[in-house]
């Protein structure tokens, strides 16, 4: 593919150079190259040796597609695609648009609340947009963020092939130009998701207030009728009382006069009685004490008197019987007669207050129905602003998942192509050709477990690059998929990396020579490795 000249360029190096310099870097890659021969590694050839046929540098190219305050990274070839799911929400416009419509008068507004409860409470249907290339592996983002910081912009004049990326530009603009035509339409969604909560908070808050000066209007109309007909009917109370009461004071008084009589009758019958029991025990006591003289002709007179007191006593007893009948008679009469005149009261005043209180129920009845309305007003709208409130939260959900695709970068402007360098290494044994990656990596230091390897004899070489990065080292290692799946890729690299066979470059020999001697003296080489190095250099 050709790029256009505006296309700016940018490396990734292999090694930190802050850690490292280009002698170390260049004797360990050649250093492991070389000894990898012969397929396992063997120092001792049983089989003919794997002939090196290059070492090259190269570099994997990754695009980087500036928007807003951060950058899309793609795999400039292609090698995936990312599908970014999000929520279909129902249509903002069309609900506002309806809305709007609708709003007015009252009853028409309700109806729209009812039809549209479950508006934005459905359930969500998923979509997907597709990004070719696009790299939104976490782990790979948060690494190329840290190595980017690394990056110098390539030169005409560096030893080492950068391949063409397959994913055009053109392609990669296309699919931003519709990304951007997705979440234009999004925002432009999201963006009237607070107006409609405005509006529908607005008409219902409107429709409130004007029931409440409706209710307000209708009681002060219905209390000025009532204050109205209490003026008619208060007088008339109060005389309907005034004459009830009369009556029973008349009716009390001469019950009360009825009873006075009885009472004292009660009394002065009480008092007979009791002075005729005197007498009985008076003439009983006369009457015994003649007997004991034997005067039975005076005993006999005596209780010829008991007889007759007795017979007046109980005449007596059960006239005070009648009387307390007659005083319990008359008394519950009384209760009742008065009991009488209050119902009669209460009926007369009843039948004259009826207009009033129909009055009265009326106005309630009128005040619940506006109590009722408000409530049922209040009931629509609170499904659908809490469907609105939802797809709000949806919609913020999408915003920061689209925003999670990129990696934060203000600095970059234009779209350009950085290339993450690694080595490659091609063998050939007869017909059959075998490739060595080598991601980005860093020159470790000697430790124990490398000493160990060293006393039991063991090549200590393989563990002198460590990959500087998991993710992005799981991409460069790609490159070894590609070689054996596609050989216009194979064929490509071969050519580039032929052309910039290290193997040819002197400097490169240099550097690999001066590092030879860093590499024995920090103990990665034996010397029996070390003499294979320097035959392999003077070849």
């Amino acid at each position: 593919m050709m790029l256009t000249s505006a296309t700016k360029r940018f490396t990734l190096p292999f090694t930190n150079q802050k850690n490292s310099s280009t002698e170390v870097e260049a004797v360990a890659v050649f250093a492991i190259a070389e000894l990898e021969r012969n397929k396992g590694g063997g120092l001792i050839a049983r089989q003919p040796e794997e002939k090196l046929v290059f070492l090259s540098k190269v570099g994997y190219p990754l695009w980087l597609f500036p928007k807003n305050d951060s950058s899309f990274v793609f795999d400039g070839f292609d090698d995936s695609n990312c599908n970014v799911t999000y929520a279909e929400v129902p249509s903002a416009k069309v609900f506002l648009e309806s809305l709007e419509a609708n709003s007015s008068p009252r009853e028409k507004y309700m109806a729209f609340l009812s039809d549209h409860s479950s508006y934005f409470q459905q359930s969500l249907k998923e979509k997907q947009f597709t990004f070719r290339g696009l790299i939104s592996n976490l782990v790979f983002k948060n690494e190329f963020s840290v190595y980017r910081k690394e990056a110098t912009e390539a030169t005409a004049q560096a030893n080492f092939a950068l391949l063409s990326p397959t994913l055009q530009e053109t392609a990669i603009s296309s699919m931003i130009t519709e990304f951007d035509k997705l979440q234009s339409g999004l925002r432009d969604e999201a963006e009237k998701l607070p107006e409609c909560t405005r509006l529908i908070n607005k008409t219902t808050s409107q429709y409130l207030t004007e029931l409440d000066y409706e209710a307000a209007a209708v009681k002060e109309e219905a209390d000025a009728k009532i204050r109205a007909q209490e003026e008619i009917v208060n007088p008339k109370i109060a005389k309907l009382t005034k004459e009830y009461k009369q009556k029973i004071k008349s009716l009390t008084e001469s019950f009360d006069k009825e009873l006075f009589e009885l009472q004292k009758l009660k009394v002065k019958t009480q008092k007979a009685i009791q002075t005729n029991e005197g007498k009985i025990k008076l003439y009983q006591r006369e009457a015994k004490a003649q007997a004991t003289k034997k005067y039975a002709v005076y005993e006999k007179r005596w209780k010829e008197k008991i007889k007759q007191t007795q017979k007046e006593l109980n005449g007596l007893k059960k006239e005070l019987k009648n009387i307390e009948g007659n005083f319990k008679k008359i008394s519950k009469q009384k209760q009742q007669e008065i009991s009488q005149l209050n119902f009669g009261l209460d009926g007369e005043i009843k039948f004259v207050r009826q207009l009033l209180l129909e009055l009265e129920a009326s106005r309630d009845a009128k005040m619940l129905t506006f109590k009722q309305e408000t409530y049922r007003l209040l009931k629509q709208e609170k499904p659908v602003i809490e469907g609105l409130n939802k797809s709000l939260k949806v919609k913020e959900t999408i915003k920061a998942n689209f925003e999670l695709l990129g990696i934060k970068d203000q600095a970059l402007k234009a779209p350009s192509l950085f290339y993450v360098l690694f080595y490659v290494a091609c063998y050939e044994m007869g017909l059959t050709k075998r490739y060595l990656i080598l991601p980005p990596s860093t020159v470790s230091a000697v430790d124990f477990s490398a000493k160990l390897k060293g006393a039991f004899g063991m090549s200590k070489i393989r563990d002198l690059l460590v990959p500087r990065f998991k993710a992005i080292n799981a991409l460069i290692e790609n490159v070894q998929v590609f070689t054996k799946q596609n050989t216009m890729f194979e064929s490509l690299l071969s050519s580039l990396s032929q052309k910039d066979n290290l193997l040819n470059n002197s400097l490169f020999m240099e550097n690999v020579e001066k590092g030879l001697v860093y590499l024995k003296h920090e103990g990665w080489l034996s010397d029996k490795e070390q003499q294979i190095l320097s035959n392999r250099l003077a070849a």
